[in-house]
């Protein structure tokens, strides 16, 4: 079967600037686990800008054909959940509501910050609810959703909710500094 597949850096993992390359707890170690928490579930505080000009991640963005419509100037150095939502919402509103809006079923496969501030719009998401989201990688969420793109129940787990919500959990806890 075929379906159509559209590739965008608008769901990309968020920047973690300074932290990029850096295993979390490793990083918890170092700085703390209460500042890990800032950089990581804070809503609008990025983490430290990634300054280094030769660090792979900044010489490979500029070279990615992802971003070739971007300027070197809208090339982030860091991103806050706040600007990681701001680069996603554009492409729910423009690629993935007409589909829906179709009756047209959407997957969406994403990192999970971008994906939170996906899920963030239908479910009207206060910034502390969002920053308490740990969407887990490879377990999928269902929504069913009304003709205003409100849901009409609950996420739902297609699966084994306890999975899920261990997963969650394992996410919740990365920035914990080993013990």
């Amino acid at each position: 079967m075929w379906l159509p597949v559209v590739r965008t850096w608008h769901l990309s993992e968020r920047h973690c600037g300074g932290l990029t390359g850096l295993h979390t707890a490793k990083t918890a170690a170092k700085h703390g686990e209460a500042q890990v928490k800032i950089w990581r579930h804070s809503y609008d505080i990025p983490p430290p800008p990634l300054m280094e000009p030769n660090h792979p991640f900044c010489s490979n963005i500029s070279k990615d054909h992802r971003y070739a419509d971007l300027t070197e100037d809208q090339l982030p150095f860091c991103e806050s959940l706040k600007d990681t939502i701001a680069i996603a919402l554009p492409f729910w509103n423009e690629e993935i509501v007409p589909q829906i809006k179709k009756g047209k079923w959407v997957w969406i496969e994403a990192h999970g910050d971008s994906l939170g501030g996906i899920v963030k719009h239908p479910e009207g998401l206060s910034e502390k609810a969002l920053i308490e989201l740990n969407l887990s990688t490879g377990i999928p969420i269902v929504y069913e959703l009304d003709k205003n793109l409100k849901p009409i129940k609950p996420m739902q787990v297609p699966g084994d909710e306890e999975t899920f919500h261990k997963a969650m959990e394992a996410v919740a806890t990365m920035g914990k500094a080993k013990k």
